[in-house]
């Protein structure tokens, strides 16, 4: 059986490495074997660097996509926290992942995700050192997730509370699922 893809989308310091990271710890504890793709690790130990247009934000999410294709194979959980901020790479993982793909909204708001700049990105954007800053640039938006299988705000719980609703709907979901493949057709 493969693992189970959780794949975090949502703007540069909603939370969603924090998130994936506690997630992580989480499932190891609970004695499953687990991976995570994190975007910026991804994007700097590729050999042909990637810039941020459109174009090359997009193949980074379907190198992503391949990356979990494989990890699945050896995982019961790859957690993906990738910025994703295109319906179609979105659309792609599911077609490609399923029927062991989540999709969750770190629907933290732009408003916050500035506040925070753990990385100083919005401010360098302001400042007009980045180009393109994903959901900041006309050029490279950022796509609300239209159909996630859960939405999640960091602002409103701590990353612990966060982890632990995550981690429970996953585990709903895959009973849910369970018990649909056990009903006879």
């Amino acid at each position: 059986m493969m693992g189970n893809v959780v794949w975090l989308t949502g703007l540069s310091g909603s939370g969603k490495s924090t998130l994936a990271e506690a997630m992580l710890i989480e499932l190891i504890k609970g004695g499953s074997t687990a991976t995570l793709i994190d975007g910026d690790r991804v994007r700097d130990s590729r050999k042909k660097k990637l810039g941020f247009s459109r174009n090359d934000i997009e193949r980074n999410g379907f190198y992503v996509i391949e990356l979990c294709e494989k990890e699945r194979m050896i995982n019961d959980y790859v957690i993906v926290a990738v910025i994703t901020p295109f319906e179609v790479v979105r659309t792609e993982a599911r077609a490609r992942l399923e029927p062991s793909y989540f999709e969750i909204f770190v629907s933290t708001s732009l408003d916050i995700c500035k506040n925070r700049d753990t990385k100083g990105l919005y401010r360098k954007a302001e400042l007009g050192e980045i180009e393109n800053l994903i959901g900041v640039s006309p050029n490279v938006p950022f796509e609300v997730p239209s159909s996630p299988d859960i939405s999640i705000d960091t602002n409103e719980k701590t990353i612990e509370e966060g982890a632990r609703i995550l981690l429970s709907r996953i585990d709903e979901w895959l009973d849910d699922r369970k018990q649909q493949e056990l009903i006879p057709g």
